[in-house]
């Protein structure tokens, strides 16, 4: 009798324990795939285009910026603006990587935001048709991404996209800003 409660007690913990390690394995939050997550993005730009952007214009990428310190960017915000730039080298358009000024816009007299000369001189010199810039925000559980194509000529965005990548454990050693060092 004693041998058949220790038994059942024993396949009764087993079966708890057991029904625990799904649980903590599922609960994790996984990757996606931030390959495949930025050439679709890219995708919906180009189908989002408010105006025509010929292929084989030449489109300014700059690194996308933490949300929280627009004059930091970490190594999410820099992989994806490169995986950007080459789905857009891929669908026939040239891309320029520019380190721009963390304020890439400033606001004119009247409020309105614009490219500063400086900038906006340094895209007409090498013929630039359209700028992607973009931000990023990590969450709990997901970085959200804004992405935003501006036509320089106008200065006026015409296509946007806003997507989340979770959190798993790969987008929280890109997205997490390193420790400060003593």
């Amino acid at each position: 009798m004693n041998n058949n409660r220790t038994l059942v007690s024993a396949l009764l913990a087993l079966t708890l324990l057991n029904g625990c390690g799904p649980y903590y394995r599922h609960s994790e939050i996984e990757d996606d795939n931030l390959v495949e997550v930025s050439y679709e993005t890219v995708n919906q730009l180009l189908l989002n285009l408010k105006q025509p952007l010929p292929r084989g214009s030449l489109i300014v990428i700059n690194s996308l910026v933490n949300v929280n310190d627009m004059g930091q960017t970490l190594p999410f915000g820099r992989i994806v603006s490169d995986q950007v730039s080459s789905a857009l080298h891929r669908a026939g358009y040239r891309v320029m990587g520019m380190e721009l000024p963390t304020e890439i816009f400033s606001k004119n007299e009247a409020g309105i935001l614009e490219l500063p000369e400086k900038t906006r001189e340094a895209l007409d010199n090498v013929h630039a048709s359209a700028l992607v810039i973009g931000t990023y925000a990590a969450g709990r559980q997901n970085v959200y991404v804004s992405l935003r194509v501006v036509e320089l000529a106008s200065q006026n965005i015409i296509s946007s996209n806003d997507f989340s990548i979770p959190m798993g454990p790969d987008a929280k050693v890109l997205a997490t800003p390193p420790e400060p060092k003593e």
